[in-house]
């Protein structure tokens, strides 16, 4: 397991912010973990559907809400 202390101003702190003000993730932490696996497949280091069990439901959650 990894931890980081990562400060966030401007746009990426406004865009954390909305990501859990509007339902998209119920933390911060929590919303961070779903950009990183999001560009992990994006960058085709990662396969679709290829996260622990948890991390598929997330992944659910946010393209159901991007639909």
């Amino acid at each position: 397991m990894t931890t980081l202390t990562v400060e966030f101003k401007g746009a990426t702190e406004e865009v954390l912010a909305a990501l859990v003000n509007e339902g998209y993730a119920k933390t911060k932490s929590e919303a961070l973990r779903y950009a990183l696996l999001h560009l992990g497949e994006e960058l085709d280091l990662i396969k679709p559907r290829f996260h622990v069990r948890s991390e598929e439901y997330a992944y659910r959650e946010i393209n159901k809400r991007r639909k």
